[in-house]
């Protein structure tokens, strides 16, 4: 998903006609537009971080040696926010015990080490792509981003009816999908 077909539909669902002619290069940036296209950017970021911690979680690995102290600073797993360590494993794969503290992460003993952590994503520019969330597809984010967009704009009334939209659209996608059996009725 391009940030920008994700503004472009989220403008058609709200029938701003002005800033689809722009996205699609058939007229020129005015102020207003730039605007409008700002909005709808600060609204992309915004789900973009709803999604990543509500919803589908980011998770990434890293490789540490902690052998000298037993402390790992958050700086040093990752430069984006993390949202929660998940999990931290010895080299032989056993699990080892850790604490959170504002500082980082201090472990019990000094070893190798690999920690699994839920990150937020970094902001997004009107050029990127969105290609982690593989569930997840432009007409369900942009109406998200028009939630946030109206929410900015003041007009609560409708944004709560696109939220609720949203969170349905969510919920239906993240449904598991099989098949359920009952046992049989006995009489």
């Amino acid at each position: 998903m391009f940030v920008k077909e994700i503004i472009k539909t989220s403008a058609e669902y709200l029938e701003l006609n002005d800033v689809v002619d722009y996205l699609n290069a058939s007229s020129d940036l005015t102020d207003e537009i730039s605007e409008e296209i700002s909005t709808f950017l600060l609204a992309v970021n915004m789900v973009n971080n709803n999604v990543a911690c509500s919803y589908l979680e980011l998770v990434s690995t890293k490789q540490f040696d902690a052998t000298k102290t037993n402390i790992i600073s958050y700086k040093a797993i990752d430069e984006r926010g993390i949202i929660e360590i998940k999990n931290v494993v010895g080299e032989n794969g056993e699990k080892l015990k850790f604490k959170t503290t504002p500082e980082g992460i201090v472990l019990e003993q000094n070893s190798s080490c690999i920690i699994e952590y839920s990150y937020f994503p970094t902001s997004l520019s009107i050029d990127d792509e969105i290609d982690y969330y593989l569930k997840l597809n432009n007409y369900v984010f942009a109406l998200g981003v028009v939630a946030e967009y109206l929410y900015i704009k003041g007009n609560v009334d409708d944004a709560y009816s696109w939220d609720k939209r949203f969170k349905n659209s969510m919920l239906n996608l993240l449904r598991p999908k099989r098949s359920i059996v009952l046992p049989e009725r006995r009489w």
